[in-house]
């Protein structure tokens, strides 16, 4: 399992460092098209991610995640392929549709072999911050693999890259993955209404749910200003922010080895990486609000990061012990559809908020959303103890 989501992990983010620039340089694309495609990828994935989850609960994880990456390597090719907008556009719909088809499948096939194999909750936190740590050590080398590619060969070659990485996956999804799903003899629409009735009806994962959602606000907020604010708040020169991505990349790596012995030999393991995760976050955002020296936003970005991927990983583990194996992907999904549409309304917003209280400022009025998440898993950790 490790192998393939490594494999996938290079597939999904080796295009990520020169996305936006090849479509607005190689393909000639204008702002306003690169947004339209942005925007539709977020559309498709919102539309499509529930009933994706819905057939691979039906029919199987590894036979959904396999076609998800076909799809998805497939688009990737006629991207490089083809110079043309009106063929980009269904080819990055393409891609969003095989991303809902990996969304909700590799955690839920990772989660339901669990169950299968009945590890022990601290062995499958270990087992999965592992995982995240290797994929966060990747991280650092992305970069300079996508930097070489185009050095070497043209920022063409990288979506050719992704397109081979992701038959790969495909492949060794197949060949090493055993397949697990839930009720075969239901249909897709009856697992699909059946799980989001589940949602609706277990309180617990309706407050993880409203948490998901509220904790995307941080989130997007953080991704859309921290390079402006070391940029332009703290003066530092663009050159630096490959330094800086590095040591998100390192917390990264650090979060996953912390998370191997935050909590152990508690009852309940995942409490305690909430107390942390929130905390070093809600410490970051006060540092970003309230002190300008370069060496202090360092550090925030440091804490932040680090709260951020044990938060990350805090949450799947959580969720995924409330989630039936029968309705796992369509759950997952759903919660990756909902985090689409919420996304893609705050985007919208988050240009005007900036605007509205500058870039300090806004890190200010993020502030009360982590007091709120505190208060919503204090009451979610009271519902888990009763």
């Amino acid at each position: 399992m490790i192998l393939v989501s490594v494999v996938i992990f290079y597939s999904r983010n080796i295009i990520t460092p020169v996305l936006t620039v090849y479509f607005k340089d190689a393909l000639g694309l204008s702002y306003s098209q690169v947004g339209y495609l942005y925007s539709l990828y977020l559309l498709v994935m919102f539309a499509t991610d529930v009933f994706t989850g819905g057939i691979a609960d039906r029919y199987g994880r590894r036979k959904t995640l396999a076609i998800g990456l076909l799809l998805y390597g497939l688009s990737m090719a006629l991207i490089g392929a083809f110079r043309n907008f009106f063929v980009c556009a269904p080819a990055y719909a393409l891609a969003a549709l095989g991303s809902s088809f990996i969304s909700g499948t590799l955690q839920a096939w990772y989660f339901t072999e669990v169950k299968t194999r009945g590890l022990e909750r601290n062995e499958t936190k270990k087992a999965y911050g592992l995982l995240r740590s290797i994929n966060s050590a990747n991280s650092l080398l992305i970069g300079i693999i996508t930097a070489t590619i185009v050095a070497l060969t043209g920022m063409r070659s990288v979506f050719y890259a992704a397109a081979v990485l992701n038959f790969l996956g495909a492949l060794l999804a197949v060949l090493l993955l055993n397949e697990n799903y839930g009720d075969k003899g239901k249909s897709i629409l009856s697992i699909v209404r059946e799980g989001i009735s589940f949602i609706i009806h277990t309180h617990i994962l309706r407050y993880l749910f409203i948490a998901d959602m509220l904790f995307t606000l941080p989130h997007l907020h953080f991704i859309y200003v921290w390079q402006l604010y070391f940029t332009n708040v703290l003066n530092l020169k663009v050159e630096t922010l490959g330094l800086l991505y590095s040591l998100k990349s390192v917390m990264g790596i650090l979060a996953g080895f912390l998370i191997l012995w935050v909590g152990k030999g508690k009852k309940e393991s995942h409490a305690p990486l909430f107390r942390v995760s929130l905390s070093l976050m809600l410490l970051s955002y006060l540092l970003f609000a309230g002190m300008h020296a370069k060496i202090i936003g360092v550090f925030a970005l440091a804490l932040y990061s680090l709260g951020e991927a044990i938060y990350f990983t805090g949450y799947t583990l959580l969720i995924n012990d409330v989630i039936p194996n029968e309705y796992r992907s369509t759950i997952i999904s759903t919660r990756m559809s909902a985090s689409a549409l919420v996304g893609a309304l705050f985007y919208a917003l988050i240009g005007r908020l900036v605007n509205f209280s500058g870039l300090v400022g806004s890190f200010a009025l993020m502030i009360p959303v982590f007091a709120l998440l505190g208060l919503i898993y204090i009451w979610v950790f009271r519902m888990v103890s009763t």
